[in-house]
Order: structure tokens, then sequence, then C-alpha cells
């Protein structure tokens, strides 16, 4: 199955079981994978036989932009579900990365693998 993929996403969202954590937007670093077929978008040249990255990426913008969620566990799950309701991929491999929250490591995160039912 061929990808779509969109690499180091960086958004802003309300995310965090503690007080501190929400009294701002924090960022996010996401990372996904879309599996569909390519070969019509290969053999068309035509942007609406694929997965367009430029609306993936703005509609996990919007959803980070409005959500106030303590877990990133919620907040992936909301992004997985909205990424198959709305494009034809078969599979999304989601992956949110927490930089800014713990000094002494790179990053905490979560990755969520759904597939359309």
């Amino acid at each position: 199955m061929d990808k779509v993929y969109i690499k180091g996403l960086q958004l802003y969202t309300l995310i965090g079981v503690y007080d501190f954590e929400r009294l701002a937007k924090q960022r996010v670093i996401i990372d996904i994978e879309l599996q569909t077929c390519l070969a019509q978008a290969g053999q068309s040249d035509n942007v609406n036989d694929t997965l367009d990255y430029g609306k993936i990426a703005g509609r996990l913008a919007d959803i980070a932009d409005t959500a106030s969620y303590k877990l990133l566990e919620a907040l992936g799950e909301h992004m997985a579900k909205m990424l198959l309701d709305e494009f034809t991929a078969q599979s999304v491999c989601l992956t949110i990365n927490k930089p800014d929250i713990l000094d002494n490591v790179t990053a905490v995160g979560i990755q969520i693998v759904r597939n359309r039912a």
C-alpha cells in the first residue's frame, strides 16, 4: 500500500493534566502516515486523485487550535477519526510529540494506528 505522509507539523493546542499546562497552548509536533493507493494520482497528475496534504495539515491545525484535551491520547483519537472520516485513506498512523514538557527528555508522546472499518 502506498503512503502520503507529513512529518514535523508543529501546532499549538491546549493540552495537559496539570493546572500549569492549562494556562496557555503548548507546542505539539505531529507526524502522520496515511495508507492509500496513489496509482490514479500518478497516472492523472491531478491533486483531486490523491490525499491533499495541504488540506490534511489545515484540518489538523483547525483541531489543534480549537481543542482542549487533558491527554494526548484523546487529541490523537479525535485527529485520527477526522482523517478517516474526511479523507479516503485506508489507515492512519498518527504520532504526537509534546517536546517542551520535561526538561530532561527530547519529547514525550503517543502513536495511534487506526484502520478504516
